[in-house]
């Protein structure tokens, strides 16, 4: 869908009623969050960018404003579908949270909604609204602290997973299961550009070998390590942008003429640079060769985790280099997530674009193309079709990996 500018106009009277139904519990999710839709499209925003801040696909979004221009606030009066198994679960937690007795006492520990991996009881959701009323004028990232440490949800290093739960209170306010503290428009997050901290010296040429050249992949911890990593994608990779989101590790890898001047900065080479970050929801060729169910995959995605950026630098011409640093990769990443999050994954995945490269360097380090997959599921079929293909390779890194991913 493009980002023309949709015609819609409204009274004040229904923007009044919009807002009413945005605002409520009782309405049910399918209400709720097209009447959201219609509200920021009235602001200017653009469905495609409303698909993330709502979660409804860029389709329904201008369905709805066909239909709400045709029938005003009448298109509200009859979902066009009944609700969802996530969406009925949301709603049962909402009538419960606004009339606790209506269920036994026990139920507020049994009943249950699930966001990014992790269960909320009506304990803990009654829990975080009185933590938002205390606090009312916290930021969300402090409140996301809050949350982190009320409830123990830290890395194994003892870390708070702030951007995991500021996401989860996104989504629960998007149910609105809560009401967040009003957003400083002043403090929402900008991408910076990262400076242009590498510049081409020189060309590297060179045959990778073990004789004779050594690769290190370098796991990205400090600030200036962050700094040049960003820098690379930024300006070096096809992909726009170097956010990553999730749990994710990033590498800077370095090449030597032998493994002892590895940890010599002076006589090493930087050649490359590329992440492991969080796995795709579904993807149906991915979970029909894994051969798990839906709740399978629910309780063991994090075992699988995607190589989500790779780059060799533009002037480093090294045959074989890029098979050798996969290869390194499979052999490194499980013990880099294991110290780093506390368990080891078994499979890794990655989406190569079919008309951009060949996939090469994957097929020789015995990566497995399962099949292919396009756009994103969020989009309407139009904007599905409009995506690039891509084809999805998968390196097990253990035996029996089916074996943990379906019990």
């Amino acid at each position: 869908m493009t980002e023309n500018r949709v015609l819609l106009t409204c009274s004040d009277e229904e923007i009044e009623q919009l807002k009413a139904l945005a605002s409520s519990t009782a309405a049910g999710i399918w209400r709720i969050k097209r009447a959201k839709a219609l509200l920021g499209v009235l602001e200017g925003v653009s469905p495609a960018r409303l698909m993330h801040q709502v979660r409804v696909p860029v389709v329904s979004i201008a369905k709805c404003i066909q239909e709400f221009n045709h029938r005003r606030m009448a298109y509200f009066d009859e979902p066009n579908r009944p609700p969802t198994v996530r969406e009925a679960a949301v709603e049962r937690m909402l009538a419960f949270l606004e009339n606790p007795s209506s269920l036994a006492s026990d139920e507020r520990d049994t009943l249950s909604v699930r966001y990014i991996g992790m269960n909320f009881t009506a304990r803990d959701l009654k829990t975080i609204r009185d933590m938002i009323l205390v606090e009312p004028n916290v930021t969300r990232c402090k409140m996301a602290e809050m949350v982190c440490s009320r409830f123990q949800v830290h890395d194994i290093h003892g870390r708070p997973r702030r951007a995991i739960v500021a996401d989860i209170l996104k989504r629960m306010e998007m149910d609105n299961l809560i009401f967040l503290p009003k957003r400083n428009p002043a403090s929402r997050g900008i991408m910076k550009t990262p400076p242009k901290v590498v510049e081409r010296s020189q060309e590297i040429h060179g045959v990778a070998s073990h004789q004779a050249m050594s690769v290190s992949l370098v796991v990205v911890k400090k600030p200036e390590e962050s700094t040049l990593w960003n820098g690379l994608i930024y300006y070096h990779h096809y992909i726009p942008g170097y956010r990553l989101f999730g749990r994710q590790l990033r590498y800077l890898v370095y090449v030597a003429k032998s493994q002892t001047a590895l940890d010599d900065p002076c006589a090493r080479a930087l050649v490359a640079a590329l992440s492991f970050s969080s796995s795709a929801w579904r993807v149906a060729c991915r979970d029909d060769y894994i051969g798990w169910n839906d709740a399978q995959r629910t309780a063991n995605l994090p075992l699988v985790v995607n190589n989500s950026r790779f780059l060799i630098l533009p002037w480093v011409h090294v045959p074989n280099l890029a098979s050798r640093i996969l290869g390194a990769a499979a052999r490194q990443v499980p013990s880099d997530w294991e110290s780093r999050y506390g368990y080891r994954p078994v499979l890794l995945e990655t989406f190569v674009e079919r008309d951009r490269f060949h996939a090469t360097c994957y097929r020789a380090a015995n990566w497995i193309q399962v099949g292919n997959t396009v756009g994103y599921s969020l989009h309407g079929q139009k904007e599905r079709k409009s995506q690039p293909a891509r084809s999805v390779f998968l390196m097990p890194l253990h035996k029996r990996f089916r074996d943990a991913l379906c019990q």
